[in-house]
């Protein structure tokens, strides 16, 4: 069975494709051209015609090399499917279908990818509702966390300082985390606040002085990054757990965050659970307060995600359900 994995979200089809090769299953994945437009209407008809062909090559190395299935990760982009006149499997991701399944001007677009796949998959709880408005047959798929990769490693229970590890974006509830944060360094003087330089709002926020933003890099480097932070603060406005946060728990670091989804799970995920600015203060406070504390909710947090999340675990899930349509 040959699997082609197409356009890199979250890192979550790199880490799927890395799991079904652990598995013995022949994977790959493939970026698309995702440029766009800076430069007026000649930029715009170089990104057009970019993408045109992009489409084409992408479709001649499908027939090509002759893949059993292709696996397209964003709603709308199944549209390189129904273009290239090849079944796919669609899997969707957040925007993709919370905003863009009623968008006036990618609406059409997502609906057609959705009905169209041969199979529609989520990645979080919140995105049922939303999926099953086109497909009652979507699947849930556990994001995959590379447990191997992100672990516990360089904390040595001193470090006095926290990371915001959300997208500094308002839909991951940031501006409720914030005002948190704020409270916490006027607490506390002498903690360390960082937070990554990514994000749709970052210009709102980058010049608040009690936050140190840290450059963005790359996914592998991040699993040596969050273990040397004692509390890491997650999203507080979906109610879900992203890669981020999932990531975090890997590396046996306690996450503050919001999560309203327990019940999807046969245990709910060790957090320390909060929503409310005052609940954030009060969570990320007791935690800096109570080394103990940090350890014993972190390493629960790493045994659960890899209970539940581990990437040669999903990638065995999800090489089944090729195997039952091919």
């Amino acid at each position: 069975m040959k699997i082609l994995h197409v356009n890199n979200v979250a890192n979550v089809p790199a880490g799927l494709v890395e799991g079904l090769r652990k598995i013995g299953v022949d994977a790959a994945l493939y970026q698309p051209y995702t440029g766009i437009n800076t430069r007026g209407k000649l930029g715009k008809l170089k990104v057009i015609s970019n993408r045109i062909a992009d489409t084409r090559a992408l479709g001649e190395k499908i027939k090509r090399e002759r893949f059993d299935i292709v696996h397209i990760h964003y709603a709308y982009f199944g549209m390189l499917g129904i273009l290239g006149g090849y079944p796919y499997w669609l899997h969707c991701h957040g925007t993709d279908i919370r905003r863009n399944l009623y968008h006036p001007l990618f609406k059409t677009a997502t609906s057609m990818s959705l009905n169209r796949a041969e199979q529609v998959f989520y990645s979080t709880p919140d995105l049922k509702v939303h999926a099953e408005k086109a497909r009652q047959d979507a699947i849930f798929l556990p994001n995959p966390v590379r447990t191997e990769l992100f672990e516990p490693k360089g904390f040595n229970g001193t470090a006095n300082k926290i990371l915001l590890i959300s997208r500094i974006d308002k839909v991951k509830g940031i501006d409720v985390a914030f005002r948190a944060l704020e409270r916490v360094k006027k607490n506390n003087p002498a903690l360390e606040i960082d937070a990554f330089m990514w994000g749709p709002d970052l210009d709102r926020f980058k010049d608040c002085g009690f936050v140190n933003f840290i450059p963005t890099t790359a996914h592998e480097e991040i699993a040596s990054i969050i273990p040397s932070y004692r509390v890491i603060v997650g999203q507080f406005e979906l109610g879900i757990m992203g890669m981020s946060e999932m990531e975090a728990m890997a590396c046996a670091r306690p996450v503050v965050s919001h999560f309203e989804y327990q019940d999807w799970y046969a245990e709910a995920p060790p957090l320390a659970l909060a929503k409310t600015e005052d609940e954030i203060v009060e969570r990320v406070e007791e935690l800096i307060e109570n080394p103990e504390l940090c350890e014993e909710l972190g390493f629960t947090g790493r045994e659960w995600v890899i209970k539940y999340h581990d990437y040669i675990a999903v990638a065995e899930r999800l090489a089944r359900l090729y195997e039952t349509w091919s």
